[in-house]
């Protein structure tokens, strides 16, 4: 207890030393201020984060700048959060970065090739606020120089053996495919490589330029004889100041040379218009939900050989983005009208440019696995339909499969393992094996269409037994030894059609692919065993 005695000056004792006290705390936080490093503040900024440029696809430099809240120079984590129901925040491996003194940071980073997935920046217990990511989809369109840019894959007609031109636009804000392929930067001086098409497998290139600040490319000069000759446009790697694009490519362009062809186009239009195409009645677009379990995760089956999860700016040709065999790459087949691309972080296939009901869907498309396929192993994937928006007209295959890594077509001596066969408006999924003289077929109900569920979709080929599996669980077996393939097999996805004839409209998408070995985790023999019946041809 304080007592109270007064002084010479008849004042409390007390209030002299409340004074001084308060004097002497004054000047020291005074010399404080003063002493503070430039620059730094006393209590930590607000928490921030902002990137730059505002608009970018995915591999593109993003400088991300902000505040974690407190001061102090701490280690920083780069975390992401795919924003589904059940999703966590994840850590971005190999991420290396420090917060300044005052708790602000400010470093390069390729841009997510996703969109709806948030990041974050984290030192310790301090946090900035979460950023979302609407990354925009590399897209190109072509036309013959001086003829109409269009959707709908209408072709050019040119007289044969006479100078013809092609424009490449890399941002066609007049004809995208969707808000996400629309407004997109221009990289100048990025190069064009111009292609024709020898057969569904092997483009020959004809031409190279460059991108110029308007965001288009020229190629000049082009002749052609009589016939139809099929082009497309591959805008390569963009690799300099700081940014990891890597290469896309152009639906094909079709040019009828010369009258005859021109007639030839014009029967070819009267039969697609008598193949009957109408809309769906189900919603043909996709509707996202919680992801469905994997066989991987339930059985145990990691550390995983590879996986494909086209998280930034990755091509077809560019390696896996982890795992204990990262190797391969992905090559295309294109016959028809369609294309195989990275679409918002995921491997896509269309079967033409307009993505909606009309004519212009045709042919095969392909995409195939190679340089990493082994004979025993697992696979999974994730796969659904992203749109489509006709029925009633011939359905496409929709696959995925293996198939030996030398087999370049579906031969009917190929041993092929058919991991999940979709139609878009049913839940049944269809699997199985094939060999030159025998079948085995098999049938699941998933519990919702590709449609409105993206479905995990597996294959375990052990010494054995084969057993598919569906989101997570063991839908069929086999252990009829002819069934084995016995050689090396790799991964497949599929549009199949019926060469020139007219197909409903449709639009694969695969999240992610995944290779595991046979030695970790459990092996699983299914209930439902598939039986053997004769192959009775393709």
């Amino acid at each position: 207890m304080l007592s109270f005695s007064r002084g010479r000056s008849g004042e409390p004792a007390q209030r002299r030393a409340l004074v001084a006290l308060t004097s002497l705390f004054l000047l020291v936080a005074s010399l404080a201020l003063v002493t503070l490093p430039s620059g730094q503040p006393a209590y930590g900024a607000s928490a921030s984060l902002a990137v730059s440029p505002a608009t970018y696809v995915g591999g593109q430099r993003l400088t991300w700048t902000g505040n974690v809240g407190a001061p102090g120079v701490r280690s920083l984590a780069l975390q992401f959060h795919m924003g589904r129901p059940g999703d966590t925040w994840t850590t971005v491996a190999g991420f290396g970065a420090k917060t300044r003194a005052d708790g602000s940071f400010s470093f390069a980073y390729p841009a997510p090739g996703m969109f709806n997935i948030r990041y974050r920046v984290k030192a310790g217990s301090h946090v900035s606020p979460s950023k979302l990511f609407l990354a925009k989809t590399q897209d190109l369109t072509l036309r013959v120089t001086g003829q109409r840019e269009n959707n709908s894959g209408t072709p050019a007609l040119v007289p044969a053996d006479e100078p013809f031109g092609i424009t490449v636009d890399t941002t066609p804000d007049n004809i995208f495919r969707s808000p996400s392929s629309q407004g997109l930067p221009v990289f100048p001086g990025r190069t064009l490589t111009l292609q024709r098409r020898i057969d569904g497998d092997t483009w020959r290139a004809v031409a190279t330029t460059k991108v110029g600040d308007d965001g288009l490319g020229r190629f000049t000069g082009l002749t052609r004889p009589s016939g139809v000759s099929v082009f497309r446009v591959r805008e390569e790697d963009y690799r300099q100041d700081g940014n990891e694009i890597g290469w896309t490519q152009s639906f094909p362009l079709f040019v009828y040379v010369g009258t005859d062809a021109w007639a030839q186009y014009d029967r070819q239009q009267l039969a697609a218009r008598a193949t009957p195409s109408l809309p769906p009645g189900d919603s043909a677009s996709f509707g996202s939900g919680a992801p469905t379990p994997t066989a991987s995760e339930r059985y145990g089956w990691y550390p995983l050989y590879w996986d494909f999860a086209w998280e930034h700016g990755q091509s077809l040709t560019g390696g896996p983005a982890r795992g204990t065999r990262p190797r391969g790459h992905w090559v295309d087949y294109v016959d028809g009208a369609g294309r195989v691309s990275k679409q918002n972080g995921q491997l896509a296939l269309d079967s033409k440019r307009f993505y909606g009901a009309g004519p212009g869907d045709f042919g095969s498309t392909r995409a195939t696995l190679t340089g990493n396929a082994v004979a025993q192993g697992r696979w999974e994937a994730r796969m659904r339909i992203r749109g489509a928006y006709e029925t009633g007209g011939r359905a496409y295959g929709v696959r995925a499969e293996l198939v030996p890594e030398q087999t370049s077509g579906r031969a009917c001596n190929s041993r092929t393992i058919e991991i999940a066969s979709i139609s878009p408006f049913s839940r049944k999924v269809r699997f199985g094996a094939r060999s030159a003289k025998y079948r085995w077929s098999g049938a699941a109900t998933a519990s919702a269409t590709p449609l409105h569920s993206a479905y995990a979709v597996a294959v375990e080929v052990a010494k054995g037994h084969i057993t598919w599996f569906l989101d997570g669980k063991p839908v069929g077996s086999v252990t009829d030894r002819a069934a084995f393939p016995g050689v090396p097999m790799t991964l497949r996805l599929t549009l199949t059609g019926q060469g020139r004839e007219e197909m409903n409209q449709v639009s694969l998408v695969s999240d992610w692919q995944r290779g595991f070995p046979l030695a970790s985790g459990r092996q699983t023999i299914s209930r439902d065993k598939l039986k053997r019946q004769p192959a009775n041809g393709c």
